[in-house]
């Protein structure tokens, strides 16, 4: 697969991330790992998960256990996204919003290994700094969460 189409299949797939978030579309990503796709959070507290469905209910509960409790999240790409052979990696910011709360501003890196067009791979890591500001934050805020999920957006996913 060329780096322009690989780049393209990479900005699909978040585009795709995008609308499932807003319609909770889940199969929808399917088309995009492999069967055996392993999906890990780096860094203290990390997981692993291995295949596909386990990924794609990974990524859903991330989402309804945070991003859909807050009131808004804003996600933007800081550098990238970048190829290099079949990896593809890019650096992100993302501020989420919650009345009551100061504004939470955390950064990441993300990183897809590809086989052909799907990704085997997909890894997360949060920079130590965020890490610590997000458990701070959540140690203070976090009586202030909605109890029913809205529709706010992942940290993990793409803008």
């Amino acid at each position: 697969m060329s780096a322009h189409d690989l780049l393209e299949r990479f900005g699909a797939q978040g585009r795709d991330f995008e609308r499932t978030l807003l319609d909770d579309d889940w199969t929808r990503l399917e088309q995009y790992f492999a069967t055996d796709a392993i999906y890990e959070t780096l860094g203290p507290g990390g997981e692993r998960f291995a295949g596909r469905s386990e990924l794609l209910r990974a990524l859903k509960r991330s989402v309804k256990n945070f991003d859909r409790r807050c009131h808004s999240r804003e996600l933007v790409t800081t550098r990238g996204p970048d190829r290099v052979r079949d990896e593809v990696t890019r650096e992100w910011a993302c501020t989420f919003t919650l009345e009551g709360a100061p504004d939470l501003r955390i950064e990441g890196t993300e990183r897809a290994v590809y086989r052909g067009d799907l990704i085997e791979l997909l890894q997360e890591r949060l920079r130590p700094e965020s890490r610590e500001l997000l458990n701070s934050w959540l140690s203070h805020n976090s009586s202030l969460l909605r109890s029913e999920p809205g529709h706010g957006r992942s940290p993990l996913g793409r803008p």
